[in-house]
């Protein structure tokens, strides 16, 4: 028999709408939540910084953005980072290699190993992407915090 459903944080549930009192966590851990939003670490390229912004943005106005999350934003950003450049170079230098004989005659194609590594990191980020109701489907289970006119970065934008 299976161990049951996933244990959800309680904050989860009261997003969700579901707590109920037999389904409180006792002595539920509990982690910081940022006062302010974080710099980009250092060894993110420019792509992976702008999806950095973007993310931390979002979860930070929501204030959903803790302090211990943010070494899993690092690697969701840098699997999309890696996605998106892996792509861009397989549209420049194409994504097959072509293995010819001493005739030039064509012996067999096959896909470049960019492609497989494009293709973890796309699988890679999408499971991070999940823990942080960054997909579609992860958003519909999740309720999100009421936010003020004041706390959203397009209302800040026409101030």
């Amino acid at each position: 028999m299976g161990k049951g459903r996933k244990k959800l944080p309680t904050a989860m549930k009261i997003m969700q709408g579901t707590l109920e009192k037999s389904r409180v966590i006792e002595n539920e851990m509990q982690v910081d939540l940022l006062s302010e939003l974080p710099e980009a670490p250092d060894l993110l390229s420019e792509i992976g910084i702008a999806e950095w912004y973007k993310i931390t943005t979002q979860l930070f106005n929501l204030k959903m953005l803790h302090d211990v999350d943010q070494s899993l934003i690092l690697a969701y950003c840098n699997e999309m980072s890696l996605y998106i450049e892996s792509e861009l170079e397989l549209r420049q230098n194409g994504r097959i290699d072509n293995f010819k004989n001493s005739n030039g005659e064509l012996m067999r194609s096959q896909a470049k190993p960019l492609v497989k590594v494009k293709n973890d990191a796309l699988n890679n980020a999408m499971k991070l992407a999940t823990q942080f109701g960054l997909t579609p489907v992860a958003r519909s289970n999740i309720s999100a915090p009421t936010t003020t006119n004041n706390n959203t970065q397009i209302n800040n934008y026409f101030d």
